[in-house]
This record gives C-alpha cells, sequence and structure tokens, in this order.
C-alpha cells in the first residue's frame, strides 16, 4: 500500500481532500432530497424507482462534470501533458459541489420532508452506506494504480465517482431494506400495545371505507356522535396502520365511546390487516371507484378489498351502511351475496331499496338541503357544506348515527353546525366578495364534477368561474378517458381555467381546445401551481367563484433536472 500511495500522481493528492469533502457533503444533500419523494411514495421502493425513471430524476450536471475530469485525467495522462492533469484534477471537486448546488435548488417544497424516527433511521444507514461506498472506491483506486496497468488513478476515480452519484437512490431503498426487519420488529411492539389497549377500553368501534368520501363521511359521522358522547376519530387523512396505532396509543382515553377509523386500501387485504388491528362493532363503506385504480388494477378488485370491512364487522355481529348510490350495481350485488350479514343501504333509488332513501338534495349558496326518508318519517336535513356527493356521505353518517341510537332530532341539530372539512369543498367567501372552493386534497372524477357544479351555484351576478387544476393521480388506464369527459365538462362551467403541467393530462388540454379556440373560455397553462395561484389572484374580482381542484406533491408536479 505504501508504493501504491508514493505512485500516484501528485495532482491526485492534490485534489483528494477537497473532492471527497465534496462528494461526502454531496451524498448527505441527495439523501435528504431523495428521502422527501421516497416518503411521499410511503417508502415503496418500486414505486420510488419507478418515479425516478419517469421523472429521470438521476444525477446530470455532477456526472457530466466527472465525465469530464476522467476524460482530462485519462488524456493527460496518455499524453503526457501535466495541464490536462490538472484541469482534470480541478473537474472532481467541481463535480461534487455543482451536484450540491443542484440539489439545493430543490430546497422550497410544498411538501417538505417530515423527519420522523423511521425517516432517521433510514437516512443515517444510507448515509453509512454512502460514505463506506465512496470511501471503499478511493481506497481501491489508491490500491490499484500501478498494479493494474488500465487503472490511471485519478481518471478512474471520476469514473467511479459518476457510478456512485448515480447509485445514491438505489442505497436509500437498500437502507429501507436493510431496516424492514428492525421496522417490522418496532410496528409489531407498538401495534401490540394498541390492540391491547383497545381492547381493554372497549370503545365502539366505527370503521369506515372507501374509493372517495371516507375523510368526508368520517368528519360528518365524528361531529354528529360528540354531539351525543365522547368520541375520538383518527385526525386528518391518517388511515394506514401505524398511523391508527399511533392514535390508539396516544389519543384513547377511558372516556372514549365511539372511536371512527378511517381504512386506507393499499391493495387486497389491506382492509381485513386494519379490521385485525381495530376490530369495527359498525362500519361504512361510501364507495367503489376509480380513485387508487392504478393499485388495483380492476374496480372488482377495489370492491373485494373495500367489503373485507363487512365480513370483519359482521365476525363482530355488526351493521355495514352502505352507500348504494357509490358502488356499482353488479359489483354491489356480487359482494353482498358473498359477504353476507346485516347491511343498511342509503340511497337516492327507489324505497324498498334502501333503508334510508335520499329524496332531494338541493344546492345553495349557504350549502346542502337534504330530505330524506326514514321508513316512514320525513326528514329534512340542512347542512352548510358544499358539492352534490357530500348528500351521499352525510345520508350515510346520519343513517349510522341512528343506526347507534341517536335521535334525528339530535342528528339534524348537529348537522346544522356542521364545519366545512378542510380541503374537500372548502368554500371560504372573502370580504370582497370572491367565493373561493378548496378541493385541493385527493382529487377523484366525482368530486371534480362536484366542485365544477359549486363554481354555478357560488358565482354571482356579473362574476366569472375560475378553475385551476393539475388534474388528478392514480387512475391507472383511466387517465386519459376521465381528464377527457371532465375536461368537456369544464368547458361548460367554467370561464377562466388554468392547467398546472398540461402535459401530464393532455386529453383534458385536447377537450378544453374547442370551447377556448372559439373564445367561450380563457385557458391558460402553467408549469407549477404557485405560478397558477398567484396569476388567478392578480385577475380575480367580486362575484367570482373559485375552484381548486387538487393539488400534487412535489412527486407529481417537481421536475427534477439534477
Amino acid at each position: 500500500m505504501t508504493d501504491a500511495f508514493s505512485a500516484l500522481p501528485s495532482t491526485f493528492w492534490i485534489v483528494a481532500g477537497p473532492a471527497i469533502a465534496a462528494f461526502l457533503w454531496l451524498g448527505i444533500a441527495r439523501g435528504r432530497f431523495y428521502l422527501r419523494f421516497f416518503q411521499q411514495e410511503e417508502y415503496d421502493g418500486p414505486r420510488f424507482l419507478a418515479w425516478m425513471g419517469t421523472n429521470r430524476a438521476f444525477d446530470v450536471t455532477a456526472s457530466l462534470c466527472l465525465i469530464a475530469a476522467f476524460a482530462l485525467l485519462a488524456g493527460g495522462d496518455a499524453s503526457g501533458l501535466p495541464w490536462l492533469e490538472t484541469l482534470g484534477a480541478i473537474f472532481l471537486p467541481i463535480g461534487g459541489l455543482t451536484g450540491i448546488l443542484r440539489t439545493r435548488a430543490y430546497r422550497n417544497a410544498k411538501k417538505p420532508l417530515i423527519m420522523t424516527q423511521r425517516a432517521r433511521r433510514i437516512l443515517n444507514v444510507y448515509t453509512v452506506l454512502a460514505d463506506l461506498l465512496l470511501l471503499a472506491g478511493t481506497a481501491m483506486v489508491i490500491y490499484a494504480y500501478g498494479r493494474i496497468p488500465v487503472f490511471t488513478g485519478p481518471a478512474w476515480a471520476a469514473l467511479l465517482a459518476v457510478v456512485w452519484v448515480q447509485f445514491l437512490p438505489f442505497l436509500l431503498v437498500l437502507a429501507n431494506a436493510l431496516l424492514s426487519p428492525a421496522e417490522k420488529r418496532v410496528k409489531a411492539g407498538f401495534r401490540a400495545e394498541a390492540v391491547e389497549k383497545l381492547s381493554r377500553l372497549n370503545p365502539t368501534v366505527i370503521g369506515i371505507t372507501g374509493s372517495f368520501g371516507k375523510t368526508s363521511t368520517k368528519h360528518i359521522l365524528g361531529h354528529i356522535l360528540s354531539a351525543y358522547a365522547p368520541t375520538l376519530m383518527t385526525p386528518g387523512s391518517v388511515n394506514t396502520e401505524m398511523g391508527i396505532t399511533r392514535i390508539i396509543r396516544e389519543k384513547l382515553t377511558p372516556d372514549i365511546r365511539y372511536f371512527i377509523v378511517e381504512m386506507g386500501a393499499y391493495g387486497p387485504g389491506s382492509i381485513a390487516r386494519l379490521c385485525r388491528l381495530a376490530p369495527p362493532d359498525t362500519a361504512i363503506i361510501t364507495a367503489v371507484g376509480d380513485a387508487h385504480y392504478e393499485r388495483f388494477k380492476s374496480l372488482a378488485a377495489v370492491a373485494q378489498t373495500k367489503f373485507e370491512l363487512a365480513e370483519a364487522t359482521f365476525e363482530k355481529g355488526g351493521t355495514v351502511t352502505v352507500n348504494r348510490d357509490g358502488v356499482p350495481a353488479y359489483l354491489l350485488a356480487e359482494q353482498t351475496g358473498r359477504r353476507q350479514g346485516h347491511y343498511q343501504f342509503v340511497g337516492q333509488g327507489p324505497a324498498p331499496e334502501n333503508d334510508i332513501t335520499l329524496k332531494d338534495i338541493v344546492l345553495t349558496a349557504d350549502g346542502l338541503c337534504l330530505h330524506l326518508m326514514d321508513g316512514d318519517e320525513d326528514i329534512t336535513l340542512d347542512v352548510p357544506i358544499y358539492g352534490r356527493p357530500q348528500a351521499g356521505n352525510i345520508a350515510a353518517a346520519a343513517a349510522a348515527a341512528r343506526r347507534l341510537g341517536m335521535p334525528w332530532a339530535a342528528i339534524k341539530a348537529a348537522l346544522k353546525t356542521m364545519p366545512q372539512v378542510k380541503h374537500r369543498l372548502d368554500v371560504t367567501k372573502t370580504p370582497d366578495g370572491i367565493a373561493i372552493i378548496d378541493d385541493a386534497y385527493n382529487s377523484n372524477p366525482i368530486g371534480f364534477a362536484a366542485g365544477l357544479e359549486c363554481l354555478d351555484a357560488l358565482r354571482k351576478e356579473g362574476g366569472r368561474r375560475i378553475l385551476i387544476t393539475p388534474g388528478m393521480v392514480e387512475l391507472g388506464e383511466r387517465h386519459d378517458s376521465e381528464h377527457e369527459r371532465l375536461g368537456h365538462l369544464a368547458a361548460k362551467h367554467c370561464d377562466i381555467i388554468a392547467v398546472v403541467t398540461p402535459e401530464r393530462i393532455p386529453s383534458f388540454v385536447d377537450a378544453l381546445a374547442d370551447a377556448g379556440n372559439s373564445g367561450a373560455i380563457t385557458v391558460k397553462s402553467f408549469t407549477e401551481q404557485a405560478d397558477a395561484e398567484n396569476w388567478v389572484r392578480s385577475t380575480w374580482g367580486a362575484g367570482d367563484a373559485v375552484l381548486f381542484e387538487n393539488n400534487l406533491p412535489d412527486l407529481y408536479e417537481t421536475k427534477i433536472r439534477l
């Protein structure tokens, strides 16, 4: 090894320290950068790497500098021109520094990295792997120089650095895989604590799932029941195993009578797994639809997974409330035939098909007015929230509350004070007469159409209907057809449309083209949501109604050019 040290040219030692320091720094910066997107993909390695490929998020700038360094160093060595070697040596630390600068250009994020304990563990293991790989490569260059004829130390150091830079995102996935056994043990311990605590405190557990509407239904039911008895619900969009586990461990107290659990489906068996964590006494299935179609590939697979909740509920002798309008009839017949038990149906169909019939829905500037029939009883519900699809969510929540023993008078009184559900057709009326409809979270085809209808209801005379949207995600093979359909619908309900990342939704843009070209609507395109919002705010005025339909995380919107 001593001979190897002395054999290396002086240029290697001039730049070795700064170059290694720069690349150690780059490794840390890139690790945090990639971890943000890995976290948004829920630490799913294949999905993260697919995102990397689709978005071409691999390094370019640093690699080009390093390739230039390789060419100059190799050329200098072959030609005996020391100035070429010196120039090439300078490019080594420059490669690391340019990589750092390109990474820092993406510091601002709509959804920043949340440094949870798990994220910290992944980053720490990744950093160790990246540093060891870098130092091992450096040691290999030192050892091989003079022993392997084709191995011209500094030049090959540059080439190995290119490989190292490109391999960094894979190291993040590897770090997660190495931690997986330990993570499973930690999760199992927390889960066991949650199961024991839930069994000991024994609240009435109400499970809610659906392709869409589950979060809104949870908030509506939570508001109704909290007027009747102490109620806890999983907050926001918490609907995963560890999210529910955390709420049980940290928030569930002996006085809680009702525990409402939103259950998210990420594949076959996922709802059943959540039901083993929090066995439901009663349940609501809001819908079976296109949301997350990309994960399931077919509506039949979606229905099969959603109705795992019914199976678990029937094991405890409970009742499952189903929004009949949200589930295709053939799938409903198939699943209720396969999983038999006590169902409570709500919907707009003929009364014999429903336990509670939704007779009429009126959308006004003040919210929704619903007319229900519960047997022979006529019920009117005034609810200050917006969107026609919310009618089914309200009816399902009210039906479940009634099934749990709450009288209609108390349900009606509670719904009159129902707060809007944040980011789900959440309407704000500004002092200067602008109605802002915030439907920024997890857009789906039905909710999108409902938002467009709200524009008509909330625009004042002389005002304009303005839409800002980047489109929807996770529609799989229905991506183009659904966006085309909604593009035609938007052209009928809007005067101004700001399209964010139009290249993602070409069928939507094409559907707007005819109306836009005729001058009936104004269509603007933007690469980033912030630019679209700034433009709209500069143009809106009194009487306008503005719909923010979806707001994609950086995973979908940010164009990575490293």
